[in-house]
C-alpha cells in the first residue's frame, strides 16, 4: 500500500503499466491524474473519487471505462459529470459493475438526459435497481 499526498509524486506510479487494483482518492485529485488511470492501470477494480476540480470528468470517466476492462466498482464522491457521460460510462461497464455509488447533486443533466431519466437508463444497462446516492438534509 503506498500513500501519496502530492500528485508529482505520482509519476514514478505511472511510468508504465501497473498492477494497480484499488484506488482511492481521499483528497481532491486533478482530471490530468484520473486520464493517467485509464491509461496506466488497465487491471484496475476498484475507483474512489472523492474530489476533484470544478470541471466535469466526462472524458476521464469514459477513458476509464475504455481501459480498464476488470472495473466492478466505482464511487464518485463530489466530482461532476454529466448524465450522458455518465451513461456512457455505464452502458460500457454496467454489466460487470457490482457497486456503483454517485452523488446525485453531481449528476449535471444535459441535452440527452435528465435527472428523471437518468433514473430509468442506469438501470437498465446494468440490469438491476439503481438510484444515486443523496445528501443527508438534517
Amino acid at each position: 500500500m503506498y500513500f501519496y499526498h502530492i500528485e508529482e509524486e505520482f509519476d514514478a506510479f505511472f511510468r508504465d503499466e501497473t498492477s494497480v487494483t484499488q484506488l482511492y482518492f481521499g483528497r481532491a485529485v486533478s482530471k490530468e491524474m484520473l486520464g493517467r488511470i485509464g491509461l496506466n492501470c488497465p487491471r484496475l477494480v476498484e475507483l474512489v473519487v472523492c474530489a476533484n476540480g470544478p470541471k466535469p470528468l466526462d472524458e476521464e470517466l469514459i477513458r476509464i471505462a475504455e481501459r480498464c476492462k476488470c472495473l466492478t466498482a466505482i464511487g464518485q464522491g463530489e466530482c461532476e459529470v454529466t448524465c450522458s457521460s455518465f451513461v456512457e460510462f455505464v452502458k460500457m461497464c454496467g454489466g460487470r459493475v457490482t457497486q456503483l455509488s454517485i452523488m446525485e447533486e453531481v449528476l449535471i443533466p444535459d441535452s440527452s438526459y435528465n435527472m428523471e431519466q437518468i433514473h430509468s437508463e442506469v438501470p437498465k444497462h446494468l440490469g438491476r435497481m439503481w438510484f444515486p446516492d443523496m445528501m443527508p438534509t438534517w
